[in-house]
C-alpha cells in the first residue's frame, strides 16, 4: 500500500504545487526529466523579454523618407502574428499613415515577409531576406540601428530600415543566477542578430548564446548541446518554437505565447515569469527525491519486521505499523509538497 499510494501521491502533490504559482505539468514523467537537466536552452522574445516591441527608430538609405519606409513596412506587416510586424503596424497606425495594397505576400519563418506593390517585389525582413532581395553587405552596413533590425528593399534597392527593441523582464536577471545554482547551464537561441542577442543576453546574465537563427538552427543547435550538455530543457513561445519544443527533452512554453507552442510543450507557464524555470526544476527535483524516499522508507521497515517476525520479535502491532502505519507516514510526507516554498 505505501509503495502503490505514497510514490503517486507525491507526483500528484507537486502537480497541485505547481499550479499554485501557475506552472502547468502535463504529468509527472515530465517532472522526472526535468528533474536531470544540464541545460536551459531559453527564445530571447516573450521569454527572457517582455516580447512587447517598440519601433525606435527610422533610417533612410540615400532619397527614401521615413514615413514612406514605415508605410511600406507596416502594409508588409499587415497580417503578421509576430510581436516584431504587430510593432510596425501599431507605429504607422499611431502616425496615421496610409497603407498600400501588397498583393502575393508571404511569410517565410525566421527571414520575413515579401510581396508585390504596383507589380514591383517589396521586401522586409533581415540580412539573410535581403541577400535574396539583391542587397549588398555594404548597403546593409552603411545602415546602423540597435536592437532589433528590420531593412525594407524594393526592386533591389534598399529603402533603409527600422530599429526595434524589447525591454528584459524584471525577474529575469535573478531568475538566470537562481538556474545557475541549481547546476543548470542558462542558453539562448534566437533569430535576432548577434549584437541585440548579445545586448540581451549581457543583461541577463548569460553566456552561450546562438544568434541570426531559422527555425530549423535552432533544433540542430539544441540536438548538440544535448550531446554535449546533457539532458536539455527548452523554453519558448512563438510559432516558430513548436518544433523545438517538440523535440526537446522537455518543453515549456510561456503561457503568453502561441497556441502551438503551448500545445506541443510539456509544461506551461502561465504567468510566463522566467522565475517559473527555476520554480519547477526545483520542485521536479523535490518530487523525485520525495518519492525514491517513500520508497527506501517503506521497503526498509517491511524488510526491517520481515526479519524480526523470522527471528520471533514481531507482533501483530508492529505488523500493523509497517503496513498501514508506514502507508499513512508516506502519504503524509507526500503532502507535505503541497506546502512546499517555490
Amino acid at each position: 500500500c505505501a509503495l502503490v499510494i505514497s510514490v503517486p501521491l507525491a507526483f500528484f502533490a507537486g502537480i497541485g504545487r505547481a499550479s499554485k504559482d501557475g506552472i502547468l505539468f502535463k504529468g509527472g514523467t515530465v517532472m522526472e526529466v526535468i528533474s536531470k537537466i544540464k541545460a536551459a536552452v531559453m527564445d530571447k522574445t516573450g521569454t527572457i523579454t517582455e516580447g512587447k516591441f517598440k519601433v525606435r527608430s527610422i533610417i533612410p538609405y540615400g532619397k527614401y523618407k521615413k514615413e514612406d519606409i514605415l508605410s511600406l513596412a507596416a502594409s508588409c506587416e499587415i497580417y503578421s502574428t509576430h510581436p516584431i510586424g504587430k510593432s510596425i503596424v501599431e507605429a504607422a497606425h499611431a502616425e496615421d499613415l496610409p497603407l498600400c495594397h501588397v498583393e502575393n505576400l508571404h511569410e517565410t519563418a525566421g527571414l520575413g515577409v515579401e510581396g508585390m506593390v504596383d507589380g514591383k517585389s517589396v521586401y522586409a525582413g533581415n540580412r539573410s531576406l535581403m541577400a535574396k532581395a539583391g542587397i549588398s553587405e555594404q548597403e546593409l552596413d552603411a545602415l546602423h540601428g540597435e536592437g532589433t533590425v528590420v531593412y525594407m528593399a524594393k526592386e533591389g534597392s534598399l529603402l533603409g530600415c527600422i530599429t526595434i527593441s524589447d525591454a528584459l523582464k524584471e525577474d529575469a536577471f535573478s531568475s538566470i543566477s537562481e538556474i545557475k545554482k541549481l547546476g543548470v547551464t542558462p542558453v539562448m537561441l534566437t533569430g535576432d542578430n548577434r549584437k541585440s542577442a548579445e545586448a540581451v543576453a549581457e543583461k541577463a546574465g548569460i553566456s552561450k548564446v546562438y544568434a541570426g537563427l531559422l527555425p530549423q538552427d535552432k533544433l540542430s543547435i539544441m540536438k548538440d548541446l544535448r550531446r554535449k550538455e546533457g539532458s536539455v530543457l527548452f523554453v519558448g513561445d512563438g510559432i516558430n518554437d513548436a518544433p523545438v519544443l517538440a523535440g526537446a527533452d522537455a518543453g515549456a512554453a510561456m503561457g503568453s505565447g502561441a497556441d502551438a507552442a503551448i500545445e506541443a510543450a510539456d509544461v506551461v507557464f502561465l504567468n510566463s515569469d522566467v522565475h517559473a524555470i527555476p520554480q519547477a526544476i526545483k520542485l521536479s527535483r523535490k518530487v523525485i527525491s520525495t518519492a525514491w524516499q517513500n520508497v527506501a522508507f517503506a521497503l526498509f521497515v517491511k524488510i526491517a519486521v520481515m526479519i524480526m517476525g523470522l527471528l520471533g520479535y514481531a507482533n501483530m502491532w508492529v505488523a500493523v505499523f509497517a503496513d498501514t502505519g508506514v502507508t499513512l507516514l508516506c502519504i503524509l510526507y507526500s503532502v507535505r509538497l503541497l506546502r512546499m516554498k517555490l
